[in-house]
């Protein structure tokens, strides 16, 4: 089939351009040289299709059309060019590269909080090295660059980093956690200070904002994580009747579902609402609050109200919120 491919192509484009020596052209014999060139260059793209590699026929539109027109717009040059192409990638080809992996190499873990903001690892980095990495001494530096994160950011991987088998990670974490509880809680004994010689909402707002950090960040649990809870709330309600504000009875609501009480919470978060909040930023808890106690078409209804969110988890925490209801 090649062969005959060949002397095909030669041979339309040899007739075609025979009729050029002539001396005077008729329309007729324009004619016949436009359609011998154009099946000339149609059997030379079919002859360069069968022996093009794989790689280069996709697409495969593409490909013909730049076999066909090539030699169409450049007559003889044009096929005599790819020609010596095609015979080029044949007898050279490209070496396939074996190699599918190239060696890194290993980045030292940042030590200084300057560092964190310059180097690779982030949050995720730091707690697949504590969960993966199999040496002691890579978790011990991993502890060591997790201080430097924000304390949201901190203290769930420190929490991560008391499970540990090796006891250097474990004292190195829980001394971690020790200083940023000790931090809050001298926040604390400053802030109640200033609280006893000037009563002031503000004051016992910041307060009520430290103890409540305490339970968020998971520093206390059990009977402890109740108690702050406790004096959380006690400020909250001594803010308010000081100087009501719409940030003090969200807190306040908040407060309540984690105490496990739904119905308490709903008044303040209202009230929230009332003194200026927007729907977007009171909708969470309030469909929090109405989930907790099992009212669902509340639940729905407030969920309405956080149709576009760019906060991942609050995205989950809705599309499972929305498949326990449906």
């Amino acid at each position: 089939m090649m062969p005959w491919l060949i002397f095909q192509t030669i041979l339309l484009e040899s007739g075609a351009f025979y009729l050029l020596t002539k001396p005077e052209l008729s329309i007729t014999m324009w004619s016949v040289f436009v359609i011998g060139h154009l099946l000339a260059c149609a059997s030379f793209t079919r002859c360069c299709w069968q022996v093009l590699p794989e790689k280069y026929k996709t697409p495969e539109t593409g490909a013909k059309a730049f076999l066909f027109f090539v030699p169409f717009a450049l007559p003889v040059l044009g096929m005599a060019g790819l020609s010596l192409t095609l015979m080029a990638v044949a007898r050279f080809p490209k070496n396939d590269v074996k190699v599918t992996w190239k060696k890194a190499d290993t980045i030292s873990l940042p030590l200084a909080a300057e560092s964190v903001q310059q180097s690779t690892y982030g949050a995720g980095a730091l707690r697949e090295i504590l969960l993966f990495n199999p040496l002691p001494e890579r978790r011990v530096l991993a502890v060591s660059a997790i201080q430097h994160l924000s304390v949201k950011q901190s203290v769930p991987l420190l929490q991560l980093a008391l499970k540990d088998l090796s006891d250097d990670v474990r004292l190195l974490a829980y001394a971690s956690l020790e200083k940023i509880e000790y931090q809050i809680n001298e926040n604390l004994e400053q802030l109640k200070r200033r609280y006893q010689t000037q009563l002031s909402a503000d004051r016992a707002y910041e307060i009520a904002q430290q103890y409540w950090e305490l339970c968020y960040l998971g520093l206390a649990d059990g009977v402890l994580r109740r108690h702050y809870l406790r004096e959380a709330r006690s400020y909250l309600e001594q803010a308010c009747d000081i100087q009501p504000m719409a940030q003090i009875y969200l807190l306040l609501g908040r407060v309540f579902i984690a105490e496990n009480e739904p119905t308490s919470a709903i008044a303040p978060l209202e009230l929230a609402l009332a003194g200026g909040l927007r729907m977007k930023q009171v909708a969470p808890y309030l469909a929090e609050a109405a989930f907790i106690a099992k009212d669902y078409d509340k639940v729905r209804n407030y969920l309405g109200f956080l149709t576009k969110t760019e906060n991942e988890n609050l995205r989950q925490l809705k599309e499972y919120w929305l498949e326990q209801t449906s």
